[in-house]
């Protein structure tokens, strides 16, 4: 009951599947449209985007931003649309990064009852250890051990907040041309190749491209994972399981200071706290998705929308 408290506190928790029938999956649309969606399932709440006192987001999963997104005028319309596209889509991450946290205690369970794993036990922490960017040289016993015990220590949850005030702050809260064009929601880099875009205005140096993704959720994914994998964040990862080891609640305001590593400018560490307060997005840390929001059917026009 102890676990089941935390995990409720934390927003971690959720009352639905990720089938189909349970969420609504969206394509290209504009800004009209996405606005006529929140108003159809009353998508406001607190603020125009926190769900207060409930803490539950309706599962509207958007794959892409308004084609019209970065002509929105009024800042802070847009910056509230903004976060509530983003918010559903941090809550479904990290119930997948609950799910293969699971899925390793399982095998790790086993692994330290029998002492031993099975090919296919083997391949798959060996996958999730390529994944996470773990390497040892140990062979094994000593080798499954070593894996599964930082498996454990890095698979775990990326807080919404820091999700949404990192896109906030890279994306210049959606208006940036890295997502229009490419996706990107963190500006990932990329070297020695052509795939990608090309900066513009930043530099002279034409060796990297900034990244591009087939929609918003894989960007926030493989930005999940280098939370949760490389050394840079590794302070991030120590406060976060310790935070966690002693039943606390975990919010991405006492996380925020370990954000630095993402950027090179000065002040990137106060303008991340101040994003995050200023906004309240440690509440979304907070919150469950509720497929019950979305019980009633869309009328045709906005229902030809869905993928």
């Amino acid at each position: 009951m102890r676990l089941r408290r935390l995990l409720l506190i934390l927003g971690l928790l959720w009352p639905m599947s990720a089938g189909a029938a349970d969420s609504l999956t969206f394509g290209h649309l504009n800004t009209a449209q996405l606005e006529a969606i929140f108003d159809y399932y009353d998508y406001t709440g607190m603020r125009g985007y926190l769900s207060i006192p409930e803490h539950q987001y309706p599962p509207l999963f958007f794959q892409y931003f308004p084609d019209d997104f970065a002509t929105v005028a009024d800042e802070k319309k847009r910056n509230e649309l903004f976060i509530k596209i983003l918010a559903p889509l941090t809550l479904r991450l990290n119930n997948e990064i609950l799910d293969e946290r699971r899925s390793i205690q399982l095998a790790a369970k086993n692994f330290e009852t029998t002492g031993e794993l099975t090919p296919e036990q083997e391949k798959f922490v060996e996958e999730k250890a390529a994944k996470y960017d773990i390497f040892t040289r140990f062979k094994g016993h000593r080798r499954y051990k070593y894996l599964f015990s930082e498996l454990l220590r890095r698979v775990h949850v990326v807080l919404p907040s820091l999700l949404i005030t990192a896109a906030a702050l890279e994306t210049n809260w959606g208006t940036s041309r890295i997502v229009k064009d490419g996706n990107s929601l963190y500006k990932t880099l990329v070297w020695h190749t052509d795939d990608g875009l090309k900066p513009i205005g930043e530099t002279e140096d034409d060796t990297y491209r900034i990244k591009t993704y087939p929609n918003i959720y894989a960007s926030m994914q493989e930005f999940a994972i280098k939370l949760n994998s490389h050394i840079g964040f590794e302070p991030l990862r120590n406060l976060r399981n310790e935070i966690l080891r002693r039943r606390t609640p975990l919010l991405g305001s006492t996380l925020a200071a370990n954000m630095v590593w993402n950027s090179p400018l000065y002040n990137y560490a106060g303008l991340f706290d101040y994003t995050l307060s200023y906004y309240e997005l440690n509440t979304i840390d907070k919150s469950v998705l509720n497929s019950k929001m979305i019980e009633r059917p869309l009328p045709p026009d906005l229902q030809k929308l869905t993928i």
